[in-house]
């Protein structure tokens, strides 16, 4: 009796979890995206080995991050038009087989022994230009693929398919990088491009909204003038700027007396918490979009969002203030997961909440400029505070602005209707 009911509530929970699934087409969309971020974290791993092999150089592997990331940046608000003034589907194939056609130049240099610094370069400054054009067209295409009540819980699972990559695409590019070479790196990187465009020939999108295209200044103001998409990104964007520890990792590990070894792991536990964050935010909508007629999903992601931020700014001073390493070990998983919540659920909410026609231009301004915007800002704020106050200090100024943006953000989901 006990293991039936064990067995019942397995199968339910995995049905509200992964309830966007039972549409064809975003099942598709979520294997393209497995076959896509393996590839490109695949790519990502064997580059970096390669431009450090060629130069021993820190300041180089810094230069091709640049290179990769001031473009998609740069890019990113053509980007966002293009995906709400053409179809999202045909930006997708096309973006994708750009990115194949250079994944091939990446396998030529490599098996012709030809590869140099300025190609890598050069690529990672191409493929900075694809990914600006990919990215919202990708994310608005999300409520084409399913039903209004299952966008939310869409949105979460590919939260979830980006964090298991990042977990999965490395690990497997290391492996195959020592087992077999850089070369067959970027075979499988061409393969896993063939693999996902096959994905995205099948996908059939419903139709979009009748309306006519906004300029892109005009559709800035649009979603500015929304108090609560105004809050949200402000929200979201203090949060990142403040709140960024990833990319400081070896501060942390450095203090906590570790190496290499420690970092790796303080990074993958992260992860691995990001990944249960994902895991939960859609077991959570999708409960609440089944159970709840007179509750929208989005007033109750609201308060989540509000929550996870304020655990996160708690957490993140009191891993700053941990001298054991295993205390530090424990506390970077709900870090990982609570920060899941704020972003994942913050564009999730966002995309709910704005006209399908604006929502290329919304994804722009959330990834391009709250999210990778400001973790290149934040960074260096960080990593100048901390070359004059302790780990400690540093993170407890973050972490208290952090906890006041959060209450603040909460007091705003107590606010009926929309602006």
């Amino acid at each position: 009796m006990a293991h039936d009911e064990t067995g019942a509530f397995l199968r339910r929970y995995l049905t509200s979890t992964f309830a966007s699934l039972k549409h064809r087409n975003f099942k598709l969309y979520a294997l393209g995206v497995v076959f896509s971020l393996t590839g490109s974290l695949l790519q990502e791993v064997v580059v970096a080995w390669m431009a450090y092999q060629l130069t021993g150089s820190s300041l180089v592997l810094g230069g091709v991050l640049f290179a990769y990331q001031v473009p998609m940046i740069l890019m990113g608000a053509l980007g966002g038009i293009a995906a709400d003034r053409f179809d999202r589907r045909k930006i997708l194939l096309f973006s994708q087989s750009l990115a194949f056609l250079l994944s091939l130049v990446w396998l030529t240099l490599s098996a012709t022994n030809s590869l140099a610094v300025w190609h890598i370069y050069l690529l990672s400054s191409l493929f900075g230009v694809i990914v600006a054009f990919e990215i919202p067209a990708r994310f608005a295409m999300i409520p084409q693929l399913v039903d209004k009540e299952d966008m939310i819980n869409a949105f979460s699972l590919d939260g979830l398919l980006f964090y298991g990559g990042r977990v999965m695409g490395p690990a497997a590019g290391a492996l195959i990088l020592v087992l077999a070479g850089p070369t067959l790196c970027f075979a499988a990187n061409s393969l896993t491009y063939l693999l996902e465009l096959g994905t995205l020939r099948k996908i059939r999108p419903a139709p979009r909204e009748k309306s006519d295209s906004v300029p892109l200044l005009e559709a800035m103001a649009v979603i500015a003038r929304n108090s609560k998409t105004r809050a949200l990104l402000l929200f979201v964007a203090a949060l990142t700027f403040f709140g960024v520890y990833i990319p400081l990792m070896p501060v942390f590990s450095h203090n906590l007396g570790g190496g290499s070894q420690l970092n790796g792991a303080l990074i993958a536990i992260s992860e691995i918490g990001a990944i249960f964050g994902s895991i939960f935010l859609a077991h959570k909508t999708a409960r609440v979009a089944q159970s709840a007629q007179e509750q929208k999903p989005a007033s109750n992601l609201r308060r989540i969002i509000a929550l996870a931020g304020l655990a996160f700014a708690v957490l993140i001073v009191l891993f700053s203030f941990s001298t054991n390493k295993y205390i530090a070990l424990a506390l970077i998983a709900p870090i990982g997961f609570s920060m899941t919540l704020v972003t994942i659920g913050a564009h999730a909410l966002l995309q709910d909440e704005v006209e399908d026609r604006l929502r290329g231009v919304a994804s722009t301004i959330f990834w391009m400029y709250c999210y990778f915007g400001m973790l290149a800002l934040g960074g260096p704020f960080m990593g100048f505070l901390l070359e004059h106050l302790s780990i400690s200090q540093s993170f407890g100024i973050a972490g208290a602005i952090c906890f006041a943006c959060s209450a603040v953000f909460l007091s705003t989901t107590s606010t009926k209707g929309r602006a």
